[in-house]
């Protein structure tokens, strides 16, 4: 049987019958989604929450890390500005348009 003959069938049905593969197909999806999701927790062993922990203790306070960030952010306008990152043009070139 193909899918196509499936889906025919499945149309010459009655509606609550039609509600109920709907309904069905939806849950499946959903809990294969549910147990990928469940599965993802079991990668967090011993090691990797001490990474994770690791990397918390290194950024520091949420106001440090802001300043950080906006240290940053400075600095690089800066550079865009005055610095090497600056893009100049050294002609331009005016063609026309195509209509």
């Amino acid at each position: 049987m193909s899918f196509q003959t499936f889906l025919e069938d499945l149309r010459a049905k009655p509606e609550h019958i039609r509600t109920r593969y709907a309904f069905l197909t939806a849950f499946g999806f959903t809990a294969i989604v549910a147990a990928f999701w469940l599965h993802s927790f079991s990668f967090f062993n011993e090691g990797s929450q001490a990474a994770v922990a690791a990397a918390i203790n290194k950024t520091g306070t949420p106001g440090q890390s802001l300043i950080a960030g906006v240290g940053s952010f400075a600095t690089d306008i800066k550079e865009i500005i005055f610095g090497s990152k600056k893009v100049t043009y050294t002609s331009v070139e005016v063609r026309p348009g195509k209509r």
